[in-house]
């Protein structure tokens, strides 16, 4: 619960499917009347019962606020994934959250089941009692699938009460799937088998099948009767309609809630059945069942020639992400219309520029630390924020009266956080735009995150070969190429131009009594000081082991940083605790940075002076 308000939290699959769409859409208009807060974390594919192997867009599940969410409702054949869903109800136990499992089988959770095999046998009993066929051919989908051979077993069941003798040869497998089914029927149809139904396990195959039939000189349903199940929308558009049965979007929208009220009343039912209605059609010799729905099929029109202008957008969005130079300008290019009703979240770990986010494993602490990456009223960079803040997060982006979508932004097969789609409707193409928007962000963050870290090795190494390693200061090479393109720059000519040379004292007999680390503290400390006290733009060198020098461009006081350089070093030798003492001799030379400029003549003058003041502070340390 939040602030007064309930919180559902679904977690599903693919809701741009447009049954799934609807039953959504319908459920969440019921919570939302209750004035409950709705979000549907979802995948964008299926994870197809594919328990071994890793899909990081599953990390969405993660992301549910168990601390605030009063009923966990699980689309367990939509996300196809025993693992994802155990976990999701391990962690609803440790908060006392009741869960409800749509269409699958777990101890302690209210289950939803769909009678597939009273439903499925409904229309197999249609098609062999009510059409009277006498040589069916059943099309199953794969071999040992569980579905599959449930529905086997019904139509071996059906046509033995009807006298119809079985055979193997009335079994074809077409895997689910159309290629497969469009194949079995017509390897079937090569070998001579000529049935007068053939009875489909979904309606993906029986469309095809027809299909295939129609190809091959036969007539549907005047020659061959066909059946599907599933009740897809694709079922109403193809010719002839697809006789069929589905669990209606609008009665399993009524189960559910009536078994989230229940939950909230604290009354859990272990079961509660759902039986698929039969849905007769043409492709059975039936008459329509339904009219076409024109407008459904011009959402299809619409939907499919809008994402053709969209997809040029997003692939734009990608690019520019991509190629920007840090996070805020990252950030700035995910503002258009297109992404107005979206807010991005990352882990604060794949922004840190020194770290190779993708090939470095993502470590558990790492996911309890987040960043609004973009947040359409808000500016970037806003405070990181803990796992603890989540849920408050998450429900305040949810829009009174609609659910709020929530998919994982992931890459190169690692999570890097979530996004929040909140539409103020349930326009089924901004649902389908989800599954774009999402990859669009998940393309153009990933590919900005390598971009930026490619970038800091170069800089990395180009420092490697610019820098002294131990002082931090410009070697000759680094130098030379910097003080190059300064004399490029027009705006630098004809300025009074200083070169200051600095040698440390005594670096032999420091090393030879305390050591050589003792020594290259020493020249840090004394490069500290050369870099410290010369005016920023400055050009400081280590030229040689105990040399440096410094090229000062524009009006300055040489002694004035000379002894700012005294001072630097006399407060660093007085926090020494040993007798190890820094001290360094500079010599200064100011000229005119013009065409006639000549850096070595004036190195020379200014190391003449060096050696001049350390020669007079030799003499003065030896009259001491």
């Amino acid at each position: 619960m939040k602030d007064g308000k309930k919180v559902i939290s679904i977690c599903t699959s693919r809701i741009f499917d447009a049954q799934q769409h609807i039953f959504l859409k319908l459920l969440s208009r019921k919570l939302s009347a209750e004035s409950a807060l709705v979000m549907i974390f979802c995948t964008n594919t299926d994870l197809y019962w594919e328990e071994e192997k890793y899909f990081p867009e599953a990390a969405v599940f993660e992301f549910v606020p168990f601390d605030i969410t009063d009923v966990l409702i699980i689309m367990d054949e939509k996300i196809k994934s025993k693992n994802v869903s155990e976990e999701l109800i391990s962690k609803a136990r440790e908060n006392d959250t009741p869960v409800i499992v749509v269409d699958g089988e777990y101890e302690n959770t209210c289950r939803i089941r769909f009678d597939y095999e009273k439903g499925f046998e409904n229309i197999v009993r249609h098609m062999i009692v009510d059409h009277g066929v006498k040589n069916p051919l059943f099309m199953a989908g794969f071999r040992g699938n569980v579905f599959s051979e449930q529905r086997i077993a019904v139509f071996k069941k059906v046509i033995a009460e009807n006298g119809i003798p079985f055979s193997e040869d009335m079994i074809c497998y077409g895997d689910f799937w159309a290629a497969p089914a469009r194949a079995a029927m017509q390897d079937a149809l090569d070998r001579g088998i000529r049935p007068d139904a053939v009875i489909c396990a979904n309606d993906i195959m029986a469309i095809n099948i027809c299909d295939v039939l129609i190809k091959n000189g036969f007539r549907v349903p005047e020659d061959v009767r066909v059946s599907g199940f599933d009740g897809i929308d694709e079922a109403s558009f193809c010719s002839p309609r697809i006789s069929t049965a589905s669990c209606g979007s609008d009665l399993l929208a009524d189960t559910v809630y009536n078994c989230v009220s229940n939950c909230l009343k604290g009354i859990i039912h272990d079961e509660v059945p759902v039986l698929p209605q039969l849905m007769p059609n043409e492709s059975c010799g039936c008459c329509t069942s339904i009219e076409q729905p024109l407008s459904i099929l011009s959402r299809f029109n619409n939907s499919f020639y809008r994402y053709q202008d969209d997809i040029r957008i997003m692939y734009e969005i990608t690019t520019a992400v991509q190629m920007s130079s840090d996070p805020q300008k990252a950030a700035d290019c995910l503002t258009h219309t297109m992404m107005a009703d979206t807010h991005c979240f990352t882990y604060s770990s794949c922004l840190e520029i020194e770290r190779d986010y993708f090939s470095s494993p993502i470590m558990t602490s790492e996911k309890s630390k987040f960043r609004a990456f973009y947040d359409p009223d808000s500016p970037f960079p806003s405070p990181d924020f803990g796992e603890d803040e989540l849920g408050s997060r998450l429900a305040a982006l949810v829009r009174p009266g609609y659910p709020m979508i929530v998919n994982a932004l992931d890459y190169l097969g690692k999570p890097m956080g979530f996004i929040c789609h909140r539409f103020a409707n349930y326009d089924i193409v901004n649902y389908a735009k989800t599954a774009s928007i999402t990859n669009t962000v998940s393309m153009g963050l990933g590919g900005f995150i390598i971009s930026r870290y490619q970038r800091y090795l170069l800089d990395k190494v180009e420092e490697m070969y610019s820098t002294d390693s131990l002082t931090g200061l410009f070697n000759r090479s680094g130098f030379n190429a910097e003080f190059e393109k300064l004399l490029e720059d027009e705006s630098f000519g004809h300025r009074p131009v200083t070169v200051l040379m600095a040698d440390l004292d005594g670096l032999k007999f420091i090393n030879d009594t305390y050591g050589h680390e003792a020594g290259d503290n020493a020249i840090k400390r004394a490069a500290d000081a050369l870099k410290n006290s010369c005016p920023e733009g400055s050009l400081c060198v280590r030229f040689g082991g105990d040399e440096m020098f410094a090229v000062i461009i524009g009006a300055c006081d040489p002694e004035s940083i000379i002894g700012s350089i005294e001072r630097a070093l006399d407060e660093a030798n007085a926090r020494q605790p040993c007798e190890c003492k820094t001290s360094l001799s500079c010599g200064a030379f100011t000229t005119t940075l013009g065409k006639r400029f000549d850096l070595s003549s004036a190195l020379k003058k200014a190391d003449e002076r060096m050696y001049r003041n350390k020669r007079s502070r030799k003499m003065k340390f030896t009259n001491i």
